[in-house]
Formats: C-alpha cells, structure tokens, sequence
C-alpha cells in the first residue's frame, strides 16, 4: 500500500514534468515495465525514489510521507548560534547536502551491486557453479 501511494507521487511528478514512463525509463536504464510495476506499488521503489528526489528537485521526504518540509523556516529557525550566513547561503548549502545525500545513496548502491557480481564470480570460481 506505501510503494503504491509513493509511486502514484512520482507518477504526478513525471507528469508535471512532461515525462512518459518511458522517456524516464531510457534516461534512468529501466526498463519501461519496470517502472511501470514500480509506480503500481509492485516492485521495491527506494532506488526510484533517489533517482526522482535527484532528478526532479524533489525531496525524500515528500515522495514519502506526502509532506513538503519548509526548509528555509527549518533554517531560519534553528537555534544554531549566529554564524554570519545568510538565509540564502543556508539554504543553498542545505540543497547541497540535500545532492551529496543523493549521491551518496547512489554510491552505496552501486557497491551493493558490485559485491553481488563479486560474490557471483567467486562462487564460479570456488564452487565451479552458477
């Protein structure tokens, strides 16, 4: 029931966004039915959602709970004592952190796929079997 309600936000986003599935499925290497199946709340959707937050300028959290965070009153309004940056220069540097985080999911992801593959050729080479 989440997946589905979570995919049925990235389905708005990509349409809001002129996107077919299909156009998202060439740019991010899925296969159409795969984010098709994604959106419908059939397959696991964490690694679409990295991509759509990245992509589209849209937070986690939104995809998620359906709740758009106000990030310059979460600034504005910290209790951090004064440290000569602007609102502006805040914010910018949250929407920084808010990339980096992307990428780094990213790259955790793609060193689980990677272990796999390796775990993959040393059973070959071990066990002699697929």
């Amino acid at each position: 029931m989440k997946d589905r309600v979570i995919g049925q936000r990235i389905a708005k986003i990509l349409k809001e966004n002129r996107y077919s599935q299909r156009r998202f499925a060439e740019e991010t290497g899925y296969k159409q039915s795969v984010i098709s199946e994604i959106l419908r709340g059939n397959r696991e959707i964490d690694k679409l959602v990295n991509l759509v937050a990245e992509k589209f300028g849209v937070s986690r959290d939104y995809l998620i709970t359906g709740k758009e965070s106000n990030k310059m009153d979460l600034i504005a309004n910290n209790s951090i004592p004064a440290n000569g940056l602007t609102k502006d220069e805040k914010f910018k540097l949250v929407q920084n952190l808010e990339k980096l985080y992307s990428k780094h999911q990213k790259l955790l992801d793609d060193a689980s796929d990677v272990m796999k593959e390796i775990a993959a050729i040393n059973k070959i080479l071990i066990l002699g079997t697929v």
